[in-house]
């Protein structure tokens, strides 16, 4: 029987009785490791990720690192904003709110990108924590410069203060000496050096880290520029919600059995 203009062998390996599935194993790739899947699949804030991704950004896997990863990227983040936005300030006496904001959102990927994606509030509080003590630093120097200042001050005015005071010869009764001071050797004790300069520099910066309040009212748009900053850092270090696992090739179906011919 003719078959046509077709050749015979055209139509062979053809069948029409069982339902074949196409392998979808390389359409589905990692999204983070960028590694192909080979079973099944989770689905992590829209992305496609594999078992071992979704063991890292949940905690099933143990990294005790992960946290001083996080705190050391976060770190080097914040203080290259505090450098630029200390420079800004100093040549040209302009606090950018902007730079707030951009210290905000690079502590905050750089907490993200240490933590490996993990987020949590521990992260998020970290984040944030870094963020403040990166835009609040910045004042050190002009704290440090208004503290100066007022020493200075105060030194001027006790000068001027005991040039117009009368001297001990003209008065007709000799000052009397003061003998409080304590110690066996008649010094005074004073505070030594190393602990002197650590109290010094903690005094300098808590002014700092209250710099920001320290105005009151007249420095709300500062404070509210602080807290967007601070939003970006918490908003880029959220918890990743995991959903699957999804079987990456579907069941087959059952094949069907061919039917013989001529059967009604």
């Amino acid at each position: 029987m003719d078959t046509g203009n077709a050749p015979p062998s055209s139509f062979e390996g053809l069948q029409f009785y069982k339902a074949e599935f196409a392998s979808a194993h390389s359409t589905k790739v990692c999204t983070r490791c960028k590694q192909s899947i080979a079973s099944d699949y989770f689905e992590a804030g829209g992305q496609i990720v594999c078992r071992t991704c979704r063991d890292q950004l949940t905690g099933a896997v143990r990294d005790r690192w992960v946290f001083l990863r996080a705190l050391l990227y976060g770190g080097l983040v914040g203080a290259a904003g505090t450098l630029v936005w200390s420079l800004i300030i100093h040549f040209t006496g302009y606090e950018l709110g902007l730079i707030a904001i951009i210290v905000g959102v690079g502590v905050g990927l750089a907490v993200r990108k240490g933590s490996r994606g993990r987020g949590g509030w521990k992260y998020q509080t970290l984040a944030m924590v870094l963020t403040y003590v990166s835009i609040t630093t910045s004042y050190v120097p002009i704290v440090f410069k208004g503290f100066v200042e007022g020493i200075k001050k105060n030194e001027a005015a006790t000068a001027v203060k005991e040039s117009t005071a009368p001297s001990a010869a003209e008065n007709s009764v000799e000052p009397t000496k003061l003998t409080t001071t304590p110690g066996r050797d008649g010094k005074k004790p004073s505070m030594p050096l190393p602990i002197a300069i650590v109290a010094f520099v903690g005094v300098i910066w808590g002014l700092a880290l209250a710099a920001p309040f320290l105005a009151g009212a007249s420095n709300i748009m500062g404070i509210i520029i602080i807290g967007i900053g601070l939003y970006e850092a918490w908003k880029f270090n959220k918890r990743v919600i995991v959903n699957g696992p999804f079987k990456l090739v579907p069941e087959p179906a059952p094949a069907a059995e061919p039917s013989a011919a001529g059967t009604p």
